[in-house]
């Protein structure tokens, strides 16, 4: 049986931001800085690589990269209702885009589902800001996170 999980890059702007955008994503990937999502902007420039996940045709997880300190900084989203079956999966695959050497993830330890998450790819601790993530008025420390295996 083959996979039915197809990730590929992407620029369509409808897909990316059907995962972006989807109440349970937005919540948790903005502070309270942040605008709400319908003034969300999707940044759709050179320095932003976007790759999907599709599953019969329809998008179910986003992962982007961005420019960053020496390398880029990733993303990852997977649709609430498909994490369990194809997140794993999507970020394995999704890893192979990678454009750079260096790759970091910044997670608010407020997160720490993602955290391990992270942590089971080979990302580790390299760097700490103190109370630098604001969340519904209370301050928590974000871990910047290296990718040990790039």
């Amino acid at each position: 049986m083959g996979s039915e999980l197809i990730v590929k890059t992407t620029r369509n702007k409808s897909d990316i931001e059907k995962v972006l955008l989807h109440p349970d994503i937005y919540d948790t990937i903005t502070d309270d800085y942040c605008p709400s999502a319908v003034n969300f902007i999707l940044p759709l420039t050179d320095d932003y690589l976007y790759i999907g996940g599709y599953v019969k045709g329809d998008i179910i997880a986003v992962m982007v990269y961005h420019t960053y300190k020496d390398g880029d900084k990733l993303h990852i989203q997977v649709l609430p209702e498909y994490r369990k079956r194809y997140a794993q999966q999507f970020a394995e695959q999704a890893l192979t885009f990678k454009r750079t050497l260096h790759l970091y993830a910044e997670i608010p330890i407020l997160y720490k589902n993602v955290l391990d998450f992270a942590k089971s790819f080979g990302f580790e601790v390299s760097e700490i800001k103190v109370c630098d993530y604001v969340k519904d008025n209370q301050k928590y420390d974000t871990y910047i996170m290296r990718y040990a295996q790039a």
